[in-house]
């Protein structure tokens, strides 16, 4: 069996959403350790544990979603193309 572009699409597109939700995320984290009166970048490690699992989980989620949407839409099922949530 030969393995092309069109097979792949929804897992590579999860990847990149879960890619974009991850760099998303992140930005706020780094901006709550900066301290605004001397510029300095302090790690509050309970913050980045809080929100990096938050990030995580929603990311994992989110690049799920859209893989399930594409192959849905690839294997013309209405059902997958709804996503996780069937709404």
């Amino acid at each position: 069996m030969k393995i092309t572009y069109t097979d792949v699409k929804p897992f590579i597109e999860g990847l990149k959403e879960i890619g974009r939700v991850v760099v998303l995320g992140i930005i706020p984290v780094i901006l709550t350790g900066i301290n605004t009166s001397t510029g300095e970048i302090s790690i509050k490690w309970a913050v980045v544990l809080a929100s990096g699992l938050a990030i995580f989980l929603t990311a994992i989620l989110k690049g799920w979603d859209k893989d399930r949407h594409l192959t849905g839409k690839l294997e013309d099922d209405a059902q997958k193309t709804k996503g996780l949530t069937q709404f």
